[in-house]
């Protein structure tokens, strides 16, 4: 491993996912990048006053390490997770551990061993705590037991996701109540991690967004009119099946109205065991997907990279979170950095993130007429859609200024360190 000189902050994250500058390195398919992880990892390694590490789990026997573009990767064996980061913490000797996310139990026994021993932070992403109580997304029992499909029933329905959820739940309080330290970026996750553990020492910082978002910009001459953009739509939190029911409503005023989704097309199952396969939630939305007749009007766009969302947004003439939770979503960021006229759900961090009435509309997530409202005020109104892609731009540039951001970070550090 290489070591700088002159470094005056050992930095080490740990993530929940593999990062793709070494997945291929190990055998695996290269994983989505944690986009603000990747952002500001990128940002870090070009600082001298730093040195970062980044941890992550994978189905392997020994540590790997690789030093990738001024980062130094590892990869820890996930049967072997306590001894696997003993070797790490003692081999990179950290002055600052970072955790992003809850979520999984993999930084247990990095926090039995190192929570209270070394400075040690973690950043709120979601919390399961919030997050199951709506898992469900306005969909009754009763439908989600009438779409059961093989699949529900081999590997778990709606159903029992949720409760998996409230079982990983207990686990992240555990996290919570055994740090001192937490980063988040809203309202939300500030009053429902305090709910958990209320001597939690709470540290603002929004999230570094990609380079193409800073870059490409939405203008009202180049995009496609009537049309509406959807980041993904794949479990039911992500609330696709209120925006069907939206999109149905405003066929008749706009007939040639398109909705277009990011992510793998969860309706169109081709072979036998693509239909075997069907989740209960795909079939929910393949059964609102003909009851309302929207066969002409929706269009998946498959996995997308950064660029490729960047020049999406800045096509559509509305972009919609219809999520019912949130924190704060990276991608309605995005969406106001280009300058996307923006509509979003009144969850979580959302309307901390979309002032409602200057950088775009807020509506209650189970209330799909009002998002119809919403969507068609800005198809009708250039002039409004015009005043909330400035005002979106003018308001995220400054909140996502990656020096600000960067500087920020960097003195969270140094006050975890100094009140270790």
């Amino acid at each position: 491993m290489v070591i700088c000189k002159n470094v005056k902050m050992r930095i080490l994250w740990s993530v929940n996912t593999i990062m793709p500058q070494v997945a291929s390195k190990i055998g695996v398919n290269s994983a989505h990048a944690i986009s603000w992880v990747d952002a500001m990892s990128k940002l870090l390694a070009k600082d001298e006053s730093v040195k970062l590490a980044i941890a992550s789990d994978a189905s392997i026997k020994d540590v790997k390490c690789f030093d990738v573009d001024g980062i130094v990767f590892y990869v820890l064996p996930k049967d072997n997770l306590e001894k696997a980061w003993n070797q790490v913490v003692n081999e990179f000797k950290p002055d600052v551990i970072h955790q992003y996310g809850t979520e999984r139990r993999h930084n247990i026994p990095l926090i039995k061993n190192f929570g209270l021993k070394l400075p040690y932070i973690i950043s709120l992403q979601g919390i399961l705590k919030g997050y199951e109580r709506a898992y469900y997304a306005g969909i009754d029992v009763s439908t989600i037991l009438r779409n059961l499909t093989l699949k529900d029933l081999i590997r778990g329905s709606i159903i029992r996701d949720r409760r998996r959820f409230q079982k990983n739940a207990k686990f992240e309080a555990w996290q919570l109540n055994s740090v001192a330290h937490v980063e988040g970026r809203s309202t939300w996750d500030r009053v429902y991690a305090l709910s958990i553990n209320p001597n939690l020492q709470y540290h603002y910082c929004p999230r570094l967004i990609r380079e193409p978002f800073y870059r490409i910009k939405w203008d009202i001459k180049k995009m496609e009119p009537h049309s509406i953009f959807v980041h993904q739509g794949n479990y039911p939190i992500k609330g696709l099946h209120f925006v069907f029911e939206a999109l149905a409503s405003l066929i008749p005023k706009y007939p040639d109205i398109k909705l277009y989704i990011a992510g793998q097309d969860e309706l169109h199952k081709h072979t036998l065991k693509e239909k075997l396969l069907r989740s209960g939630y795909s079939k929910y939305l393949l059964s609102l997907y003909h009851k309302y007749h929207i066969e002409n009007y929706v269009h998946f766009l498959g996995k997308m990279t950064a660029e490729e969302v960047a020049l999406q947004l800045s096509k559509a003439n509305v972009m919609v979170i219809p999520s019912a939770i949130e924190n704060c979503p990276n991608s309605l960021a995005e969406a106001m950095l280009v300058g996307t006229p923006s509509v979003a759900s009144y969850v979580g961090g959302n309307a901390e993130l979309l002032n409602e009435g200057e950088c775009g509309k807020l509506y209650c997530y189970n209330e799909p007429l009002m998002l119809a409202d919403c969507i068609d005020q800005i198809f009708s109104t250039d002039d409004l859609a015009i005043h909330y892609s400035e005002m979106s731009i003018k308001v995220s540039s400054e909140r996502h200024d990656p020096q600000r951001l960067k500087s920020t970070l960097l003195e969270i550090y140094k006050i975890v360190i100094e009140n270790k």
